[in-house]
């Protein structure tokens, strides 16, 4: 397994408004944890339009074209990221990224999102796809994410895509060291992925 860990600022009610420092483990997760997180937490975390049938993720990991790191916070689940990155692909997609109720609104999220490409060795840049408020059956958490990953560092491609019965509007988190793509550029990354 890979294991790394990562600290993260948070600052919560309990403490007076103080920021603590906290330590959080990433691992990939296995079948049967990917089965439970997709179960417990995803059916909740996304709409169904948005969520791919369990056993596609499943055969996708299965065969080495995707993996899903979970993070803990000791042996509990704070936040999970499922990537896609076929051997070859120069890029990474972030296919789905939560941090569980009770971890959040602390600013996790944020930080983690900013380590991702720490964690997607060799990846040239990460690529994103947010549902299109205009189209989402819950226009205000669309416009949420796209907030989300804006602050994060995302930027659009202005480029969208159709999936699943969702509308989606590409977008990338460029790698540290590695030259911005541009817009066509990503677009054409992300049919590799």
């Amino acid at each position: 397994r890979s294991r790394a860990e990562c600290v993260i600022l948070v600052q919560k009610a309990d403490t007076g408004g103080k920021t603590m420092s906290k330590v959080y483990s990433w691992r990939k997760l296995n079948e049967k944890e990917l089965t439970r997180v997709y179960l417990d937490e995803m059916r909740r975390d996304f709409p169904p339009t948005e969520l791919k049938p369990l056993s596609m993720i499943l055969n996708s990991e299965a065969d080495g074209t995707a993996h899903t790191w979970g993070v803990f916070d000791g042996d509990t689940l704070a936040a999970y990221l499922l990537m896609v990155r076929p051997e070859g692909c120069r890029m990474s997609q972030l296919d789905y990224f939560a941090v569980v109720p009770a971890y959040r609104a602390h600013g996790i999220g944020a930080q983690l999102l900013a380590q991702l490409p720490a964690h997607e060795d060799t990846a040239e840049a990460i690529l994103i796809e947010a549902e299109m408020p205009e189209k989402a059956e819950d226009a205000a958490m669309a416009v949420r994410r796209l907030g989300f990953y804006a602050r994060c560092g995302a930027w659009d491609t202005h480029y969208t895509e159709h999936l699943f019965d969702a509308w989606f509007r590409i977008l990338v988190l460029d790698c540290p060291g590695c030259a911005s793509l541009a817009p066509e550029a990503a677009v054409e990354a992300l049919t590799d992925c």
